[in-house]
């Protein structure tokens, strides 16, 4: 004998409303599923043939800065397959997200060139995070003629064996290079520079496009200040 259950409307709805979270469970578990095949079998460049820029900044966004990169990747280091940024949160001492996001992104080796704040930058400077530039200026692969590059030396900060206390060491070196005269940008991306730094981080694994691309991103941002900065600098 053969039962056969007539397909209505009324059956339709009611299967739906008693078993819609199962579809929708179904979507979800193939969308993540998909997600997650995708991640691991996307292709990713190599560590040679890629540079990352790492920029904390609240002032600009990823569609004003990725074109000017791309501009910029194009015309000084070509045979990179790709030339990515990522923006970071501003921080202030007390502001324990934006720490754990920098810490987290250094820790993990993830990125080529940071753009931090001040005391970002000489907290991580001084930790040994960051390459040392003199020679790299030395030998002319880094023009920053004209730059005031003081307040980029750091002392490294060691920490001693018995007691656990920091011990600041006099010899300084020059992890980055300041940018507040490279007031492209401002001009050009939107980024307040005016405390910032430019750094190289010591396990990037390639060098020599990095520090081209960090020159390219130098000579481009030169210029002149903008006119509300020279209008705040009007003694009254």
């Amino acid at each position: 004998m053969k039962l056969k259950t007539k397909v209505t409307r009324e059956a339709i709805k009611h299967h739906f409303a008693y078993n819609a979270w199962k579809y929708l469970l179904l979507v979800v578990v193939s969308f993540f599923g998909w997600n997650l095949i995708y991640t691991s079998t996307a292709y990713r460049p190599p560590q040679e043939k890629r540079v990352d820029l790492y920029i904390q900044s609240a002032t600009t966004s990823s569609e004003i800065l990725d074109p000017f990169l791309k501009k910029l990747w194009e015309e000084s280091v070509p045979d990179m397959e790709l030339v990515s940024s990522v923006l970071l949160q501003m921080g202030s001492a007390q502001d324990m997200y934006s720490i754990m996001q920098l810490t987290t992104y250094i820790a993990a080796q993830e990125g080529d060139i940071y753009m931090l704040g001040s005391d970002d930058f000489k907290r991580f400077a001084s930790q040994g995070a960051f390459l040392e530039l003199e020679d790299i200026v030395a030998s002319g692969a880094l023009n920053v003629e004209g730059i005031d590059l003081a307040a980029g030396y750091v002392a490294i900060v060691e920490t001693d064996s018995e007691t656990l206390a920091p011990i600041t060491t006099s010899e300084k070196h020059l992890y980055g290079i300041p940018t507040a005269s490279l007031f492209g940008f401002m001009t050009e991306v939107s980024i307040d520079n005016r405390d910032m730094y430019l750094a190289v981080t010591v396990n990037n694994g390639n060098d020599e496009n990095v520090i081209k691309f960090l020159d390219a991103l130098i000579q481009v941002t030169r210029g002149e200040a903008p006119d509300f900065l020279t209008q705040q600098q009007v003694p009254q």
